[in-house]
């Protein structure tokens, strides 16, 4: 029985079939045809994720003594201990979302979208980030958020973790394109697809990579203290994918700014199912 393409070489390498004798006599191709290009499996996807992971970790050490990336970085940390104490806060059953009477969780264009908590895959990094940013942040005017709750219940007495709060809770959603980086600062320069603002965001992967302006980003931006940065939710498109260009002409033609929720259902659904996923390495 021929070995399928990821099976074990037969010959007794330890290699998968597909790269050691998939290219023997029998499987040779003529020079004069094309040869199909590998496609990766998860594995190899994972172990490109990890040397990409690696070559990160050391530029953020590298770029660790700079004054703005150690003031970032405590912002960061700050922000970690606050999302894990939403997060807390939920499981505990101490939030509960409230909702305006008189409206539905987003109507627009007479279009009404119910994203539930069901809707998300949690075996994934994607939709566990997902489903929290709807939880977390401000999705929507007419809907609350766990932000609001823990400024509202004066959940924190430290002057700089209400600070932050605030920032948290006047955070933008939306699709970037990346216009530049300065790889030796962790700046990469975004732009709002639909409303042209530019943001200057630090982000040590980001910035390293070489692709840039061939993807599509989606993703929420904080600004706080005069440092913008991503909270971990990263959606990414190849400018090529016909969905998102689909995406950018309908929403271009009458753009809503009220109707982020509707965008960012269609984003996650497409990008939650897109099995050959564009993945670029930032920092959550």
């Amino acid at each position: 029985m021929k070995p399928g393409r990821n099976d074990l070489c037969p010959c007794g390498s330890g290699k998968k079939y597909k790269k050691c004798c998939y290219f023997s006599e029998e499987n040779a191709v003529d020079e004069n045809v094309l040869a199909l290009p590998d496609m990766p499996d998860e594995e190899d996807i994972k172990q490109q994720e990890n040397l990409l992971r690696g070559i990160m970790n050391m530029r953020m050490f590298i770029m660790g003594g700079k004054p703005h990336i150690k003031e970032y970085n405590k912002i960061r940390k700050m922000h970690g201990e606050i999302i894990d104490d939403m997060v807390r806060y939920n499981e505990e059953g101490k939030f509960q979302r409230r909702m305006d009477a008189n409206s539905t969780p987003q109507d627009v264009r007479g279009k009404t979208v119910h994203l539930l908590e069901s809707d998300f895959d949690f075996t994934t990094e994607t939709g566990t980030q997902a489903a929290y940013d709807i939880f977390i942040y401000k999705s929507t005017r007419n809907m609350s958020c766990i932000t609001e709750d823990f400024i509202q219940k004066n959940r924190y007495k430290k002057p700089e973790k209400i600070e932050l709060l605030h920032s948290m809770l006047h955070s933008t959603l939306g699709l970037f394109e990346v216009t530049g980086t300065i790889m030796e600062e962790g700046y990469a320069y975004i732009k709002d697809v639909f409303t042209g603002a530019e943001y200057t965001m630090i982000d040590i992967g980001l910035s390293g990579e070489q692709s840039y302006d061939t993807f599509y980003l989606y993703t929420r931006i904080i600004t706080h203290r005069g440092f913008s940065f991503g909270t971990g939710l990263n959606f990414v498109f190849k400018k090529t994918d016909s969905f998102i260009t689909k995406h950018i002409q309908e929403h271009k033609k009458d753009f809503e700014p009220n109707a982020e929720f509707i965008r960012f259902t269609q984003l996650y659904n497409r990008y939650s199912k897109d099995t050959k996923g564009f993945r670029v390495i930032t920092r959550n």
